[in-house]
């Protein structure tokens, strides 16, 4: 298991992670890095004269997925939903109304080769399909679905997934950023469940150990500088909160430092399934996202300038 928290604003991002991975009692790894970074695009196949004539790409961007749960399984998921975004997927036409649509395609594209095609097949720009976090998620879903049912078939146990999609994605000209959270725990009539929902702005997220994460997000939230105006806690312990109109940097920065000074701790102390390496992902209101990794051995110098 592990601990991932994870914030964001219209403007930033923010996610904290453990780098311990263990198999029960024991310890595996304790450098590994639950936050990923990937690319999504999808090709777009041009005609000419009736004949396909090679593709061009649409890149989506860079998006980012954080994890908790089985390892094995999740990297499965991982290295299937990577090879579809990345490589398989291709934008067509719908054959009974024409409309484009994308695909995810196992032969990449190759079987559109050696086809005639009439010339209004190729695509306009305004045709293109954005990829967004709900069209990624949607991929991610399907993938999920198929390994864990996979997993549980062999392992004989329940699947034990928990991701945070984010990313920031271009609809219409208009950059935006969202994050989705999607999980499997069990199955239903021998199907896996999926639990999932998109996170609200200025709500924090965690995802992890579960004997360790509720008591960790109400002493966040319990904290007078964490409190913000017109919030309201609903069962998950998701915190909704109106955006500020005043000082609103200054106030994500207090909630940051807020988040830091709790996570920390269980990663440095070894708290139950939490521990290693800290992995922090961050944007700011005029910086791209970027990684860093701390050292365990680190971690008290850190806490100590917060």
């Amino acid at each position: 298991m592990t601990i991932v928290a994870f914030h964001y604003t219209k403007d930033s991002f923010f996610a904290i992670a453990d780098g311990l991975i263990s198999k029960g009692a024991a310890r595996v790894t304790e450098e590994n890095k639950k936050i990923i970074s990937f690319k999504a695009s999808y090709k777009i196949p041009r005609i000419s004269l009736g004949r396909f004539n090679g593709f061009s790409e649409y890149l989506g961007g860079s998006f980012y997925l954080a994890y908790a749960g089985n390892y094995t399984l999740i990297s499965n998921i991982i290295n299937e939903f990577t090879s579809i975004v990345s490589r398989k997927l291709v934008l067509v036409r719908n054959k009974f109304n024409g409309d484009p649509a994308v695909y995810a395609r196992d032969d990449e594209g190759d079987g559109l080769r050696g086809g005639y095609y009439s010339d209004d097949y190729n695509f306009s720009d305004k045709e293109l399909v954005p990829i967004t976090i709900n069209f990624l998620v949607n991929i991610l879903e399907s993938v999920i679905k198929s390994c864990a049912l996979d997993f549980s078939r062999n392992a004989m146990q329940n699947p034990d997934v928990e991701l945070i999609m984010f990313g920031e994605q271009l609809v219409d000209y208009q950059r935006s950023k969202r994050a989705q959270v999607i999980k499997c725990k069990t199955l239903i009539d021998g199907l896996p469940a999926i639990e999932r929902f998109s996170v609200v702005p200025w709500s924090l997220v965690c995802i992890g150990d579960s004997s360790v994460i509720p008591k960790t997000v109400a002493e966040i939230e319990a904290d007078s500088e964490y409190f913000a105006p017109l919030s309201v806690r609903n069962s998950a312990c998701t915190l909704f909160v109106k955006e500020p109109t005043e000082n609103s940097y200054h106030f994500e920065r207090k909630r940051i430092q807020i988040i830091k000074r709790n996570v920390m701790p269980l990663i440095l102390n070894n708290v139950g399934t939490i521990g290693g390496s800290c992995t922090i992902a961050q944007s700011g209101w005029a910086s791209d996202l970027e990684m860093s990794t701390i050292k365990n051995e680190d971690l008290e110098l850190e806490l100590s300038k917060i």
